[in-house]
């Protein structure tokens, strides 16, 4: 066994030298600097108007408003802040604070339903507890809760929410929201007590932004899926021919942004693909040149459910989409398709995005509904293909 010497002389290393200093930083890039990427970033400004609702006497104020609202509003985890004004102290025993949130559903086939979401009371005051009169202002601060039970399961608390469907079959849709301050005083001629409530109805509107910004079609979209297909959604449906016809069945495909989850006001590109052999094509074209009928039309659809699992529901349209169409140019035994690229503005007169309240369930979908021409007497019966994506209250933050 041979052991190997080593040699243990140091090399000399090289002199030091030292870095250069750290540059000091700037949010802004300098003169040979330029912004690569700026992550978003929004902050709100708070609101620091107050609300003002009187009942006889009394007098509630609520801060943390915008000026001149005619409801007040609150956030998430927003705290109702405030003070009452008890302009006739005399006899005052008790001062309380209620909040109630409260579900009221109505659809034909469902019946009515309703359900208590917040419950909540809380004494401000109380002549048992103080040595003292009541005082002329009495302030309070509460949290709203962000989540309700119901069913033994946990749903986040609902926006405010009103939809009359008299139209369509008579669904009427309430979620709301009050606030009460309840003002006891002991009768001079009697043992029982009188009480004055201040009602004030408010909103509840949380907000929810996209994980992801739109991405928009940059030249046209059979350009655009292949140098970014990552940013496109596709979903497929099969068209098959009547029984009767003779012709081969047709791939619907329906392309919409990757992110899925769009704001209210929001403008969202599609494109619509229909492939088959030309023969098959030919019954979605329009039969002239210029001619009306289009066989493709894009909407956006509310569903509201009552109720859990397949309660009843209601659809209503909310939107319509405006598209452009590409005729096929293949022969009569090859493979084509037809193209439409639109897009669709989610409108924000519905009031609120999306949402699952367990006892109502507001839900949206994209639907695509295809009508070929001819009628009863066409290779194919009318078909709609629903695709479902979520609505919330504010866009993706501009970079």
């Amino acid at each position: 066994m041979s052991i190997c010497s080593l040699d243990t002389s140091l090399t000399a290393l090289p002199a030091y030298t030292p870095s250069a200093a750290v540059p000091s930083y700037s949010p802004e890039p300098g003169h040979d600097e330029r912004l690569i990427e700026r992550a978003p970033y929004s902050k709100s400004r708070a609101p620091t108007g107050i609300f003002i609702q009187k009942s006889g006497r009394d007098t509630v104020v609520l801060f943390g408003q915008e000026e001149n609202a005619e409801v007040p509003t609150y956030r998430r985890n927003g705290t109702i802040t405030g003070f009452v004004s008890i302009e006739d102290r005399d006899g005052v025993t008790k001062v309380l604070l209620t909040i109630k949130g409260k579900i009221e559903v109505l659809i034909p086939g469902g019946g009515f339903v309703t359900k208590t979401i917040v419950d909540e009371h809380r004494t401000l005051w109380s002549s048992e507890n103080s040595g003292a009169p009541c005082p002329g202002d009495v302030p309070f601060s509460s949290v709203l809760p962000t989540t309700f039970i119901h069913e033994d399961r946990t749903y986040p608390l609902p926006p405010s929410y009103n939809a009359s469907l008299i139209s369509i079959g008579g669904a009427d849709v309430k979620v709301h929201y009050a606030l009460s301050i309840v003002i006891f005083r002991k009768r001079k001629l009697s043992f029982l007590s009188a009480k004055n409530t201040t009602s004030v109805r408010f909103n509840y509107a949380p907000r929810t932004r996209p994980a992801r910004p739109i991405h928009p079609i940059l030249t046209d979209f059979l350009s655009d899926i292949k140098v970014a297909p990552e940013e496109w959604r596709q979903s497929t449906t099969l068209l098959a021919p009547r029984a009767t016809a003779s012709v081969a069945p047709v791939h619907l495909s329906f392309f919409t942004p990757a992110a899925e989850i769009f704001a209210l006001g929001d403008t969202v590109p599609f494109h619509v693909q229909l492939t088959g052999p030309a023969a098959s094509l030919r019954a979605f074209l329009p039969p002239a040149p210029g001619a009306g009928g289009q066989a493709i039309q894009v909407s956006l659809v509310r569903q509201l459910i009552a109720g859990a699992g397949a309660g009843a529901s209601v659809r209503f349209t909310t939107a319509h989409a405006t598209l452009a169409s590409a005729p096929p140019g293949a022969s009569a035994d090859a493979h084509a398709s037809l193209d439409w690229t639109g897009a669709l503005v989610c409108p924000s007169d519905i009031q609120v995005g999306t949402f699952d309240a367990g006892v109502l369930k507001a839900q949206d979908f994209v639907v695509v509904d295809v009508a070929p021409q001819g009628g009863a007497a066409a290779p194919f019966a009318r078909a709609r293909h629903a695709h479902p994506v979520r609505l919330v209250s504010d866009p993706w933050p501009d970079t």
